[in-house]
């Protein structure tokens, strides 16, 4: 296990959150693997799934960062896997093939997000203090069954999936159309909407 570079700026959260990067490729084992660190988290590698099953087995490991074509298994066959053996594990794939169809089926088979190949330092950070927020949320609510607690409203989640596919399409709003299954004009109307209530929400605070 590799100790991360910790500043007094790193979020505590990362330091909390060890990473299992999975990739048979060692150089882009070890690109992963320094990303990571310097961003402050935790991190182990494994070559093929077998060693990173023995090393999450090992270690307290919640986060699978992995490699979609690796030892010959498809990412899909990986995540199901992993998710069979441990349903708290949290399977992050990656790849190198820029397949939106493949993004759409990995987040629907249980993963939590579909990074392209070469890795953006940025967004896998930011991937992974969004989830690290979610298990404190989660942890808070488990801990404190009597909370008032309330789901986000339907409205809300449509718009983070919206957000989500056009981001996953680089902006692309015809191609994010054609994945969401509805009309460019829905779409734009939709933004357009969703543009003048962030504007009308900011002006009120």
């Amino acid at each position: 296990m590799s100790v991360p570079i910790q500043t007094a700026a790193t979020p505590p959260t990362r330091r909390n959150l060890p990473v299992c990067v999975l990739d048979g490729d060692p150089n882009q084992l070890a690109h992963a693997r320094d990303l990571l660190e310097r961003a402050g988290f935790t991190t182990v590698g494994a070559l093929n799934p077998g060693e990173a099953v023995e090393k999450i087995r090992a270690g307290r490991f919640r986060v699978i960062l992995a490699d979609c074509q690796v030892a010959g298994t498809d990412g899909l066959a990986l995540l199901e896997k992993a998710l069979q053996k441990d349903r708290k594990i949290h399977v992050i794939l990656m790849s190198a093939v820029h397949s939106v169809d493949e993004a759409i089926e990995a987040i629907k088979h249980g993963a939590y997000d579909y990074l392209c190949k070469p890795l953006d330092s940025a967004r896998l950070t930011r991937t992974l203090d969004e989830l690290s927020d979610h298990l404190r949320k989660s942890q808070g609510v488990a801990a404190s069954p009597g909370q008032d607690w309330r789901p986000l409203p339907l409205s809300e989640m449509r718009r983070i999936h919206i957000q989500w596919v056009l981001e996953t399409c680089n902006g692309n709003r015809v191609r994010a159309a054609r994945v969401l299954g509805i009309g460019r004009t829905s779409l734009y109307r939709f933004l357009k909407s969703s543009g003048k209530q962030a504007a009308s929400a900011r002006a009120s605070t």
